[in-house]
């Protein structure tokens, strides 16, 4: 699923808030698969974690591969973060006697027990425990998630196949409920090989070429940044059981490692600069690699609020050739700050940290996008010394291009099965521009031809910004019989959605025709194709702008209608027990394919228990179940959870706003003037927080303490303009006016509850973290009518000091 938490900057805020605004971007290129991938979270987000980490008793770290996400605030403002958990700490105590006439009532209790991870219920009531402030990481660890680690067959013969652990075997599985398996290495091969060649071994992670012949380990690894990280990469050869470091020099500073797609090629990065192996003869591509120079990497700006990666390089299809971006950070000025190291008392200065870090109204990166053919047959070493200039990195050129300052990159993809085109998506600084060029990859000269170009400042448009959204798939002409050329499937915003357009030849202005349509969104980074079967698969809002759910569409067929593919038509018995009567709408879905389209992970993820089984395009009745989560069931029917109500509330402009409400255990609706209110917020651009996923988190917690008798909290997250899934309009509407109608429309929610007679309307408190904050801060700021208490924890405090992407 996409991570609706992720953002950048753009530029075009009006005098009162600065030079930038907020617009989203969704993560961009596989990352470097780890060895965990059984779970995939504890925390419904980073603000859950980071939060129960400061005030809890429960290690979080003790849960394997927390999800780390939405931490989309300035580096000035880390400071900000202590001071506003401090303020957290303060205010939540606050909360719970904020005084008023009103409030003579609640008068303080003795705390059930925080040690007791099964704290009943008060007598008279339930006996079944609660979930507490301590337990709760626990309790929501009984849910169990699943990745398949989806790999291909070097001959592509068989789909479905994915590789694991099992037991100390690195081994390839098929999905199919067969037997078949394909070992490649114990871990005793690896590690009687790194013995044998005199190398310290730890497993962090792991990944195969595509032809199996080789393996691929990390063994060291220091975090940079959010997606980035320094470390040691060593290769195992399965036919010889021979172990070898990834490069001989520099091979602890390797900054990001990836396979080709065929045979065992790699690329990776050292010291900012770009190398190609073979793993008999390594090239160096670039060379003018530094601390303001980045090659095939991604800079701080670009992997933060651009890309959502380290990566910007990608091989071919062919593994022919490699296309990168070039940043050149030169322009941009240098941040300083210190770093001081808690963790060891033997070092009693902070070490200054030097970034290239761009400010609303200053030099963004210069970005350039090259490509080179390396000849392995003909030389090792660098490029630039190769006599034939044919293979050394080529520069692209852009027709029409935008300024050199004013141009960002913002995807690159290879539309072909070889390394002859590719399709690049560029914007202008303020991103109300996009122009998408079609790459003829001639070895003499790269030339870009302008294809598509749209502009929301023309006559008629809303000025807003364009999202970052494109990922097109390639369609070789083969695979479609009606074809007459090659084509591409995009993402590309229809009226007030985005939906799935077939654009063919490649260098066609307009699709030839739309593949979905109507009053929902398809999701970005959901979409597969399958070229065997000719049928496009997404996940879309078509049933509710709250839950995901699978389709499928054919292109072999003119104007087919999509085809839902959740809730599974023909699900097994263990299945079958766990689908509601309305299992479609009011439920919400993930889902992962494999590299060939014919099996895919179906996660349903709420709002009950989650499971997840595999299914095949070609076999409806295949089922082969990954996790049903039955034992989490009966764990949790041990508890008295809190329940989620789903409702819609009007804002002064009249709005249908999503909304969820978190009642407590034993909710009583007929009480009066009983509950308090707390109104979760983040509500950043094209976010989402009010969703059908299933999530047991510190708020559960929250809404079902007992502190003071009777008068538990609601919890209430609500997701008004300026967020996702409701339309260009909805979402656009903030734009150059940050900070006005997100809290006016948590103010109109909190009106919506102040009129319910089970709620005292006088205890209305509103936290948020990061944009959470900012919106918590405005709505303190312009709605204290309303709003007893606030807590604004890393909150963007001015606009000047944020990224200026």
């Amino acid at each position: 699923m996409a991570d609706h938490g992720e953002y950048r900057r753009i530029d075009g805020l009006d005098e009162e808030y600065g030079d930038d605004v907020v617009a989203a971007v969704q993560p961009r290129g596989p990352e470097y698969a780890e060895l965990e991938i059984a779970d995939e979270g504890t925390f419904g987000d980073e603000d859950d974690a980071r939060f129960h980490e400061q005030f809890s008793t429960y290690d979080p770290h003790s849960i394997k591969a927390t999800v780390w996400k939405r931490r989309r605030f300035s580096l000035v403002h880390v400071c900000l973060a202590v001071v506003g958990c401090l303020g957290v700490y303060i205010t939540a105590s606050v909360i719970w006697s904020s005084a008023s006439g009103s409030d003579s009532d609640m008068a303080a209790a003795p705390r059930a027990s925080a040690s007791d991870p099964g704290s009943q219920e008060p007598a008279g009531r339930s006996r079944k425990k609660l979930v507490t402030y301590e337990n709760v990481g626990a309790v929501n660890g009984l849910v169990q998630t699943r990745a398949l680690d989806w790999v291909a067959h070097p001959t592509e013969s068989i789909d479905g196949l994915y590789r694991e652990m099992a037991g100390d075997a690195f081994v390839i599985r098929r999905a199919d409920n067969s037997t078949w398996v394909q070992q490649l290495a114990t871990r005793g091969d690896v590690e009687a090989a790194a013995a044998a060649a005199g190398i310290d071994f730890t497993l962090l992670g792991w990944s195969v070429s595509a032809d199996w012949e080789f393996l691929l380990f990390k063994v060291r690894s220091e975090r940079v940044w959010r997606h980035s990280e320094r470390g040691t990469y060593v290769v195992f050869n399965t036919h010889e059981h021979t172990l070898a470091p990834l490069t001989a020099e520099g091979n602890n500073r390797v900054q990001r490692v990836d396979w080709a797609p065929v045979g065992h090629r790699l690329q990776f990065a050292r010291d900012n600069n770009l190398f190609v192996t073979d793993l008999q003869h390594e090239i160096q591509v670039t060379d003018d690699g530094s601390d303001s120079v980045f090659n095939g990497v991604a800079d701080w700006v670009y992997e933060e609020e651009v890309l959502g990666s380290a990566a910007s390089s990608l091989w071919a299809p062919d593994a022919s050739a490699v296309a990168f971006l070039r940043l050149d950070d030169t322009p941009v000025p240098e941040f300083q700050y210190e770093l001081f190291h808690p963790e060891n008392r033997s070092v009693v200065y902070p070490d200054t940290i030097r970034l290239r870090y761009p400010k609303a109204g200053a030099a963004n990166p210069l970005v350039s996008l090259h490509v080179i053919r390396p000849d392995f047959g003909a030389q090792s070493g660098r490029a630039s010394d190769n006599p034939d200039t044919a293979f050394h990195p080529q520069p692209v050129v852009f027709e029409e291009a935008f300024a050199p300052e004013d141009m960002l990159i913002t995807n690159v993809v290879w539309l072909t099965d070889h390394s002859d085109r590719l399709a690049v998506y560029a914007m202008n600084r303020v991103q109300d521009r996009l122009k998408v060029y079609v790459v003829s990859a001639d070895p003499k000269k790269l030339s870009a031809k302008l294809v598509r170009e749209r502009s929301t400042s023309d006559d008629g448009g809303d000025g807003a910004w364009i999202e970052i959204n494109s990922s097109p798939i390639f369609v070789p002409r083969a695979s479609v019989p009606s074809l007459t050329a090659d084509a591409y499937i995009d993402l590309v915003e229809s009226g007030e959605h985005t939906h799935l357009a077939l654009f063919s030849p490649l260098d066609a202005t307009e699709p030839v025709r739309w593949l979905t349509s109507g009053n929902y969104d398809v999701v970005s980074d959901s979409v597969a194709f399958n070229p065997k079967t000719a049928h496009v698969s997404f996940l879309s809002t078509k049933e509710s702008s709250i839950s995901f759910n699978l389709y499928s569409v054919s292109l072999s067929e003119g104007n087919a209608e999509p085809q839902a593919l959740s809730p599974p038509s023909a699900p097994g018995p263990a299945i079958r027990a766990r689908l509601g009567a309305d299992a479609a709408r009011n439920a919400t879905y993930g889902a992962s394919f494999s590299t060939g389209g014919g099996f895919y992970v179906l996660s349903y993820k709420g709002p009950h228990v989650p499971w997840q089984a595999v299914y095949s395009t070609a076999s409806p009745e295949f089922e082969l179940v990954l996790n049903d989560n039955t034992a989490a069931q009966k764990e949790l029917d041990a508890f008295s959870l809190p329940t989620t109500e789903f409702l819609e509330i009007a804002n002064d402009a009249g709005d249908a706003m999503n909304a969820m409400a978190t009642y407590p255990p034993n909710f009583d609706r007929s009480a009066k003037a009983k509950y308090g209110v707390l109104i979760h917020v983040y509500g950043g651009p094209n976010s989402q927080q009010v969703s059908q996923a299933f999530s047991l988190d510190w708020m559960s917690a929250l809404a079902s303490q007992r502190d003071v008798p009777d008068m538990p909290w609601i919890i209430v997250r609500v997701d008004g303009r300026g967020t996702g899934y409701r339309g260009r309009r909805f979402r656009s509407a903030i734009s150059r006016q940050l900070g006005l109608l997100e809290p006016a429309d948590q103010a109109a929610a909190a009106r919506h509850f102040q009129s319910q007679t089970f709620v005292n309307p006088h205890r209305m408190a509103i936290w948020g973290w990061s944009y959470g904050g900012y919106t918590t801060a405005r709505a303190i700021e312009r709605h204290s009518d309303v709003f007893r208490v606030g807590m604004s924890v890393a909150p963007v405090s001015s606009w000047r000091f944020y990224d200026s992407v």
